[in-house]
């Protein structure tokens, strides 16, 4: 058996590729809208993908089944077991539980594992060279990860019930049908907020988690709802956007990727993109010394996409500032992968040719700690915003912050005062930047960030209060 697992970091995707070496017959399960990888590798091995199959209508990253499909002619083999609304148009076989696929001597079978979603399947796969009765693998989706399961409560209150329910059927009664031995592939790694605490390994088997994972250890199921659901993080807001784009079917975008366009400084500043926003990628540093006025800094990195869901509108298109062209590839695909398609270039010669062209420019303060302290203690205090996590808030923050998590800024903006100098602290500057040009972009004139955020305050020994 052909057997290949591709990781996205960042967003923390797992995708697979299988194949049967004598058919050279390959199947893709679920893949990233970035198909160029899955094709290269069937290439390069010899094999044709044959088959598409998806675990569960994504919520975390727009689905790259139809772009395959659009780029093979591959069948979609999708589970229809959580109702129409929930079958994408591109899919061309709708699975109930326990239907199977052959591909040479492999049998895949769909397994119903209700809980994360409706309709989510986890996939079987049995070698039947070596045995016919205990599968080789078992792919969980975001049914079961490393050391967790996957969340139910993403579908709202009411959702929530009957998904927290069926995840624990399908927990203590789907899943003891499988040995020990089975080894268990997941759909997400450490980093994904599909879940709650999941491990950084790619791969498990299910003994190991039946012993280890608390999410497996047998409780009446009111008691295993309640710890499971105990300090769940919070949900990005773009997470119902993307399983409405999946469940619609997202554009296809071909070979060629949006956004190589090279726009002139003139082009920009006299808007002849209407209604753009200016994503600048550039690190922090060099945006907080001059940048675009009204830009939104996500520095480029591996949480670019996560952080480009959480606060870019979806109704704008978008032009790129990147620190050099070689970085548009990949800055493109980090946004094409949460559903942000409406790409139309990029600033040609760079934040250089925008200075050079006498344009105005505006900067963001920086504050190291010892600054911060001292302002602290001045009568006239900025008022300080931390933008970190309910847990790394709670691990400790100092006295005088507020606490609005970076990703629900936008929605709170009322509880931030345009009167006063406003100072964003995070863990190290990274969500610091991002919230700062944010307010900067919405009017807030007055915006600093904490150099090393907390990391560095606590370095410096200086007052942190806990809960």
């Amino acid at each position: 058996m052909f057997f290949h697992q591709r990781f996205v970091p960042g967003l923390a995707i797992y995708s697979y590729m299988i194949g049967d070496p004598k058919s050279k017959e390959c199947v893709v399960v679920d893949p990233t809208r970035d198909v160029e990888d899955f094709l290269r590798l069937a290439r390069n091995e010899g094999y044709r993908i044959t088959h598409i199959l998806e675990t569960h209508v994504h919520a975390d990253f727009v689905s790259g089944s139809a772009e395959l499909k659009a780029r093979t002619g591959a069948s979609v083999q999708v589970s229809g077991l959580g109702g129409k609304e929930w079958i994408p148009p591109y899919a061309d076989r709708v699975l109930k539980d326990r239907d199977e696929l052959m591909l040479g001597s492999l049998r895949l079978e769909a397994v119903h594992t209700p809980g994360h979603t409706l309709e989510h399947i986890s996939w079987a796969v049995y070698d039947q060279a070596r045995s016919r009765e205990i599968p080789a693998l078992l792919l969980t989706g975001d049914f079961l990860f490393v050391g967790d399961v996957g969340r139910p409560d993403l579908l709202g209150a009411e959702m929530q019930k009957i998904l927290a329910h069926q995840l624990y059927q399908s927990v203590f009664s789907v899943l003891p049908a499988f040995p020990d031995i089975t080894e268990v592939y997941p759909g997400h790694g450490a980093g994904s907020l599909c879940g709650k605490a999941l491990g950084a390994r790619p791969s498990t088997t299910l003994g190991y988690e039946r012993r280890l994972s608390p999410a497996l250890q047998p409780k009446p199921e009111a008691e295993w709802i309640r710890d499971l659901l105990a300090g769940m993080p919070i949900a990005p807001t773009y997470f119902s956007r993307m399983k409405q784009v999946n469940a619609r079917g997202p554009r296809i975008i071909g070979p060629e990727l949006p956004g190589q366009r090279r726009l002139s400084a003139a082009d920009i500043y006299h808007r002849r993109c209407e209604n753009c926003l200016i994503l600048d990628v550039r690190p922090k540093e060099a945006y907080a010394a001059a940048a675009i006025p009204g830009s939104i800094n996500i520095p480029l990195g591996a949480n670019l996409p996560t952080w480009a869901g959480w606060v870019l509108p979806y109704d704008r298109p978008i032009i790129l500032v990147v620190n050099q062209p070689s970085d548009l590839p990949e800055v493109v695909t980090h946004l094409l992968r949460v559903g942000l398609d409406d790409i139309q270039g990029y600033l040609d010669g760079g934040i250089d040719a925008w200075e050079t062209a006498g344009y105005p420019l505006e900067r963001v303060e920086t504050l190291s700690v010892q600054e911060l302290a001292r302002q602290l203690q001045n009568g006239s205090a900025p008022f300080l915003l931390d933008v970190r996590t309910d847990t790394e808030w709670q691990a400790g923050h100092i006295p005088q912050a507020v606490h609005i998590h970076g990703g629900l800024l936008q929605q709170r903006l009322s509880q931030v005062p345009k009167d006063r100098p406003v100072v964003v602290v995070c863990g190290s500057g990274y969500r610091g930047s991002i919230a700062a040009s944010f307010l900067k972009s919405v009017g807030y004139s007055s915006v600093s960030n904490v150099l090393g955020g907390m990391t560095a305050w606590k370095a410096a020994g200086l007052p942190v209060t806990t809960g």
